[in-house]
């Protein structure tokens, strides 16, 4: 079937987005992959906001659509059922998907909208509707092994996330959450913090972590940092080198301050309360870095992925003493990272979690029970 002109541009759209930031994609360049003239495109979109909002709006419709087909005649069925259905819609629609993930920092309204979907997808699942951190818990895991073994052609054991999800992965703790207030923790920092190359980092940070990578120039970082351009380009080529080393700058700092305080005592279970308590100390203090991690996914892809390799077997390596098989231990690692981003989003962007240890302790149950009823 011919293709009609509003389907081309869509197209177009998303093959562009899902491959280069939305700071990157122009108008121009959309209408020319779709091959048509570029005026023809403000007959249907106003401008190239609106046409990437109709991305993020058409993600949520597609998904609700294919959770009409859930099923199942007991909880561990229909919630089976559920996850398959997820990772159908999520190789059937990657490229969309992958424009969306942009979408849900950017315009985070298009995020609450999706949330509500999966929600209502839940309420079927559970025969019940779910609160915030239930549904935290169940989503967070799901969404991000959708992306991650989809991208790298991973298997998904299905049965066994649906296991974990219902009856937990790790021991019962007793931990109080609160007695983290009155521990102590070190973070590494430079000792010579006030030469001029640093200065350029912190300024670097809050530059494209706070503002459109793409609207920001060699000029803007040389004026923030006090310095004449030249100097920029004595320590750096190009922006997009600075941007990795800052990024490169931050995955260190950050696995680093999870390793530096792993308590020898603590259970598995305890550990990764802990390190998430730890993420939200780190990026709660400083959310410009938080945003500036996830934006550079869709800038230094690589980098990012590779972070999150990083952190992955980081994780892997807590459970060393548990007698999960590795592709086990990457699925409840999986679980794990998911809460880790999907937190940051809730803390950081929607706000539909405010209370710290409310959510540590929730998540500390979930661990060991899971969430079956």
């Amino acid at each position: 079937m011919k293709k009609n002109t509003k389907q081309k541009i869509i197209d177009s759209a998303i093959e562009l987005f899902s491959k280069d930031s939305y700071g990157k994609v122009s108008i121009a360049q959309i209408c020319k992959n779709a091959n048509i003239s570029n005026g023809t495109i403000y007959n249907y979109f106003r401008n190239k906001e609106e046409l990437f909002t109709y991305l993020l709006e058409e993600t949520s419709h597609r998904i609700e659509k294919q959770f009409k087909k859930i099923k199942g005649k007991n909880l561990p069925d229909r919630l089976e059922n559920f996850i398959l259905l997820n990772i159908e819609i999520t190789k059937k629609e990657f490229l969309l998907i992958r424009v969306y993930r942009e979408g849900q920092y950017k315009f985070i309204e298009y995020e609450q909208k999706l949330r509500k979907v999966y929600l209502e997808a839940l309420k079927v699942v559970y025969g019940r509707e779910l609160k915030e951190l239930e549904y935290l818990f169940i989503m967070s895991g799901i969404r991000y092994i959708n992306i991650n073994f989809v991208k790298r052609n991973f298997e998904v054991d299905e049965k066994f996330l649906t296991h974990i999800l219902l009856n937990g992965f790790f021991d019962k703790s007793d931990l109080e959450v609160e007695n983290f207030e009155d521990m102590n923790f070190y973070l590494r920092v430079l000792f010579n913090s006030s030469n001029k190359k640093n200065n350029l980092f912190t300024v670097g940070e809050n530059l494209f972590g706070e503002t459109n990578y793409y609207k920001v120039t060699i000029n803007d970082i040389a004026k923030e940092a006090e310095i004449g351009v030249g100097s920029f380009y004595h320590f750096y080529e190009n922006k997009e080198v600075f941007l990795r080393e800052i990024v490169s700058n931050l995955k260190k700092t950050t696995l680093n301050f999870l390793k530096d305080n792993i308590q020898k005592d603590f259970s598995e279970n305890e550990t990764h309360i802990l390190f998430l308590y730890l993420l939200l100390e780190f990026y709660g203090r400083s959310p410009h870095k938080y945003e500036l991690l996830r934006r550079s996914e869709f800038i230094v892809e690589d980098m990012v992925t590779n972070y999150n390799n990083s952190l992955n077997d980081l994780y892997i390596k807590t459970m060393k003493e548990l007698s999960y098989s590795f592709e086990e231990k990457r699925i409840i690692s999986s679980v794990l990272l998911g809460i880790a981003h999907y937190m940051g989003i809730e803390f950081f962007f929607t706000n539909n979690i405010k209370d710290k240890f409310n959510f540590l302790k929730e998540m500390k149950l979930y661990f060991s029970k899971g969430l079956a009823s």
